[in-house]
């Protein structure tokens, strides 16, 4: 994640514009398009609508634990998936990835540095207390601070105040386009200035929990067991069907789908694709292209990877569609840059969108061509490195295996190894290993999260090449001062095709997140970012044939 605490691979973890009520200002620019046909459901099929039946409880399996419930602690896609159902922010992203109202009814800018919200009158906390602007203060405040690993979203913001009742006006240094996403729960959920004030420095632990006016509230959490759920009667977006939610962590793929058949799950969430296959008998399984990529990270800084040489050599020796296809059954795409094409939004057009990827560097799969550029480097003898990948995302681990087997071939040994998912982020900081997966869900619906964290020289906490070129991060910088959309854009994708071609990282594959239930049970709006909102208020009963 954008942050140096990297987890959100969300989200899944980071900043973007939009537009919405936000209308009256061309700076804000990026609400995503309606989701493509095979972000409907699985196969491309229309979604299936459920029934408002009660469902007492549920079961559902995650394929890793959390250490806190706290994302601004740990800011991994499971973090969110929980802390999503209990705490709400400001504005939120709709499943396709577009800027809706959240606790805050409408917004505004009346300038290009100031946002003005209007909080909604009838939210309350999951302990009944009203949502008041001195919370949302109070929730800015704990963001902002230098032990937030979300911090860095708030960097240009000079001040946050309650300028009204119920209204938040925020106003920053100077203009920054990619702020319209800030207050999302990627990086801002709320909770009450009481709670925050009482359990400073405990938040999100088994025995302080969180508090915050989402559909669900959590009853009981083990860090390495499960989370439990209760329905939030007092929420303001009305009584979800689902009652009771525990949701297990199982990290074993065999365990995962051993309890699916014997009924100790009613499904899984964040399966790997090539696992999700195997469910497909037992339970309904939807997959939905979720804008995540995967890529390798090379320390640009320090040898060897600061020879393009070795990098290029690396890019050639990097199977990627025997990857997508073998590993992933075709439930990915080969990625020609860190930003998937569905996340340019309106910024431009698919055609155009597909046209300026043609033109990145394409990095076949040649051995002969690696071993050329190889040769070329000071590291022609060959040389040792590892690299680490999560239990939770076994597909990293085969694809890693894949590219040592090619990269053996050069005289170049990869250690493969597995950690925990705790252990992957805590190390996923620049400049702790000279070679690095990237595994990141954004949790907004613009280029400029991915960009900004992972391109710009001066993102000194997420960029994990250590890559410096200033001609991208004036690019960047063009791209969050000016208010014209076309420019915007232009700048952003000169930016992207400027780092494609000095390959910091080496993209790998976009891929698709399988969700399995009950064949009985549907999870209603699928799509790119269902899982960074009140998902669980969408499961449903499916109606009788």
């Amino acid at each position: 994640m954008p942050d140096g605490q990297i987890g959100r691979r969300v989200m899944l973890r980071t900043a973007g514009a939009g537009v919405g009520v936000l209308a009256a200002s061309a700076i804000l620019s990026a609400c995503s398009p309606p989701p493509r046909e095979a972000d409907a459901g699985s196969e491309g099929k229309t979604a299936t609508r459920g029934t408002d039946t009660p469902i007492d409880s549920l079961t559902l399996a995650l394929p890793s634990s959390i250490s806190t419930l706290d994302a601004s602690r740990e800011s991994g896609i499971l973090n969110y998936v929980v802390a999503a159902l209990v705490q709400e922010s400001l504005l939120s992203v709709g499943p396709a990835g577009e800027l809706k109202p959240g606790l805050a009814e409408s917004w505004k800018q009346p300038d290009a540095t100031t946002y003005v919200y209007t909080l909604r009158r009838d939210a309350r906390f999951s302990d009944g207390s009203t949502v008041t602007t001195d919370d949302v203060l109070a929730s800015v405040q704990a963001a902002r601070d230098e032990s937030s690993a979300l911090a860095y979203a708030w960097a240009g913001v000079t001040s946050v105040k309650a300028t009204g009742a119920r209204e938040i006006t925020i106003r920053l240094a100077e203009p920054d386009a990619a702020f319209a996403w800030t207050p999302t729960p990627g990086t801002l959920l709320i909770s009450s200035r009481a709670f925050l004030t009482r359990n400073k420095g405990s938040v999100g632990t088994p025995k302080t929990l969180l508090l915050g006016s989402g559909p669900y509230k959590v009853t009981s959490f083990a860090a390495d067991d499960h989370v439990s759920l209760e329905r939030n009667d007092a929420w303001w977006g009305g009584k979800p069907s689902l009652k009771r939610l525990k949701l297990s962590f199982i990290p074993d793929a065999g365990t995962r789908l051993v309890a699916m058949k014997s009924g100790s799950v009613d499904g899984a969430l964040n399966l790997p694709s090539d696992e999700a296959r195997s469910w497909e008998s037992t339970a309904s399984v939807t997959y939905t292209g979720d804008r995540s990529v995967v890529a390798l990270a090379f320390d640009t800084s320090r040898a060897p990877f600061n020879d393009v040489h070795v990098r290029k050599a690396f890019a050639h020796a990097a199977d990627r569609a025997g990857m997508t296809h073998g590993i992933l059954h075709g439930k990915a795409e080969v990625a020609a840059t860190l930003v998937s094409p569905d996340m340019w939004g309106d910024l431009l057009t698919a055609d155009q969108v597909a046209e300026a990827y043609r033109a990145l560097p394409t990095w076949d799969f040649d051995l002969e061509q690696a071993k050329a550029e190889l040769a070329k480097s000071a590291h022609g003898d060959g040389f040792t490195l590892d690299l680490s990948y999560p239990s939770s995302g076994p597909q990293l681990g085969k694809a890693a295996l894949a590219l040592a087997a090619s990269l053996k071939k050069l005289g170049i040994t990869l250690d493969v190894k597995e950690v925990t998912l705790e252990q992957w982020i805590a190390d996923l900081v620049p400049g702790r290993k000279p070679l690095q997966f990237l595994w990141y869900f954004p949790v907004t619906g613009d280029p400029a999260e991915l960009t900004n964290a992972y391109l710009d020289a001066s993102a000194t906490a997420t960029n994990l090449p250590r890559y410096d070129d200033t001609t991208v991060s004036d690019a960047l910088a063009a791209a969050r001062k000016t208010t014209d959309r076309a420019e915007r854009a232009r700048h952003l994708m000169a930016a992207v095709k400027t780092a494609a071609a000095a390959l910091p990282y080496l993209p790998l594959w976009w891929a698709q997140t399988a969700t399995a239930l009950s064949k009985d049970l549907v999870l209603e709006e699928p799509g790119p970012f269902t899982l960074i909102g009140p998902w669980a208020a969408r499961i449903k009963k499916t109606a009788a044939p």
